[in-house]
This record gives C-alpha cells, structure tokens and sequence, in this order.
C-alpha cells in the first residue's frame, strides 16, 4: 500500500507542481504499475534498487526497445527523488544508468510529400473533415507546435489580425508563433466550417466531428489515414512536420536560436539536431547528381 500511496503523490507532483504534460504523465503511471507488479510478482521489495536493476534486466531480456528502457530509468530516477524529498532520505534510485541511445535523425516530410497529404485531405468528401485536416496540415508543417500543443488551441488562441497563434508547451510555457498565408487561409476556412460542429460552450479550436476538443491519438489517426490516401508508404507522423518545419528553416538559413524559439526548446543542442538532417540531405543531393561524387 505505501508504495501505490507514494505512486500517486508522485503522480500529483508531476501534474501540479512539474506541469509536464498529460502524456509524460501517463507513461510514469504505466511504468511505475509495471514496476510493481514486476515486485509483487516476484516478491521484491519495489524501493530496492536491486529490484529496479532486476525490472530492467527483465525488459532488456524481452527485447524491449532501447528508448523504452530509457523513459522507464528516467521514471524510477525521478520517483526516487520524490520519495526522498518527501521522506528526508537519499535518492531510491540514484544508481540505475540509462542505455546509450542509437542516434537516429528524426523521420520528416519533404514539401512534395507535404504537398501528398494536403491534396489527400482536400479530395475528401465530407467538408468539415476537408477544411479541418488541410488546417492541421497547414498549422503543423507551417508552425512547427507540437500535437499536443495543437489539441490544446482554443479558438481564441488563433490572432487572425497579427498573424499569430498561441501555443501553451511543456511545462505550461506559453509562446507566440507566426503563422504564414498558407496556414491563415486554411485556418479562415476551418473556422468558418467549425460552427456546423461546434457547441456554444465548447472553446477548442479543433474539433472532431462530434463536436469536441479532438485528442493527440485522433489527430495521429488523422495523419494515417491521409498517408494511406495520398499513397505515402513513409511513416509520417504529427511529429514529422514539426521535423520538416525546423529542417526547412534551417536549410534556408534561419538562424539556430530562432528555430529553438518557434520550437519552444529548452535547450539549443536538442534544436542542433536539424543541423544533421539538413547535412544528410545535402549529401543525398550530392550523391544523386553530381558527376564526380
């Protein structure tokens, strides 16, 4: 019982306190359920670390993916933290390492691709799904937000006159982002098509068709099914855009600490990634079209 009591103070810690996002919470919840139902099963004590070493073990054993096992680290790391500032103790969970990461470049849209799924949400027949999918498509690649930050637009949030939107981020931090015409025409069309959807009370931006606030899985299914109509066989993503936003920035020449403010990123090395994909790029140009390569 003390260790689901301390689960859920944790739990309440990262909502009010840490305001990380109601995914980030989500995956310590399911992380720290598995963690104890791992110790019940097995009879360990859940504050051991021995016990949290033996829980990896068993993952790494079933082949789980790398960045999984990392996320879970990260979790147990941080409950053990919590604990012991609660408790006056030292950190549970202080000696659990992470596994190195492969580094991967991010998966992302090439504008012609961009182009695929735009028509794809255009050819649709019904005119709500119409007008709101070319928006998501337009407000994602042409503003880089996160699915989460998008889902959580109200109506308000969108400044047709300045050409802005606010977006709230991680942490509950808010920013500003220019919108160009593309994504302004989209948006002036979805908006005027929300209200055959919208309810008097409902203030999300973004609708479903049954007229509520649409959800980060709707909006992926969103993404899915336009791949599958606009014939993309590359796993794209909402995620995917905001790649192909900072990419393209940066490939034209944006500035680096710019794109790290449109991005709403903390830190400039988690921004200098694109830098990789622009070279990975470059150098697949090269090796299709140069004589001498």
């Amino acid at each position: 019982m003390r260790f689901v009591d301390d689960q859920q103070s944790f739990l309440r810690y990262c909502q009010v306190e840490r305001r990380l996002s109601p995914h980030t919470k989500r995956s310590y919840e399911q992380t720290l359920d598995q963690y104890a139902v791992y110790c019940q099963s097995t009879h360990q004590d859940p504050y051991d670390v021995q016990s949290a070493r033996r829980y990896l073990y068993a993952l790494y054993e079933a082949d789980t993916a790398t960045t999984t096992v990392a996320q879970k680290v990260s979790c147990l790391k941080q409950f053990g933290k919590f604990v012991a500032r609660e408790t006056g103790g030292e950190p549970l969970f202080h000696g659990l390492t992470s596994p190195k990461r492969r580094k991967t470049l991010p998966t992302f849209a090439v504008p012609s691709e961009v182009e695929q799924l735009l028509k794809a949400a255009e050819g649709q027949d019904d005119p709500f799904l119409r007008a709101r999918d070319v928006a998501i498509v337009e407000m994602l690649y042409g503003t880089g937000m996160r699915v989460a930050e998008l889902c959580g637009m109200d109506v308000s949030s969108y400044d047709a006159g300045l050409a802005f939107v606010h977006v709230v981020g991680k942490g509950k931090k808010e920013r500003y982002i220019p919108i160009g015409q593309f994504a302004i025409t989209a948006l002036d069309r979805y908006v005027d098509m929300r209200q055959t959807c919208a309810t008097t009370q409902e203030t999300a931006l973004f609708l479903s068709q049954k007229g509520n606030r649409v959800t980060t899985d709707q909006i992926r299914y969103v993404m899915k099914r336009l791949r599958k109509l606009g014939g993309l066989h590359k796993p794209l993503t909402p995620h995917s855009l905001r790649h192909s936003f900072a990419t393209d920035l940066l490939e034209r020449g944006a500035d680096l600490r710019a794109v790290q403010e449109l991005l709403g990123h903390e830190s400039l090395s988690t921004t200098g990634r694109y830098t990789h994909v622009s070279t990975e790029r470059l150098r697949a140009v090269y090796q299709a079209t140069h004589p001498r390569k």
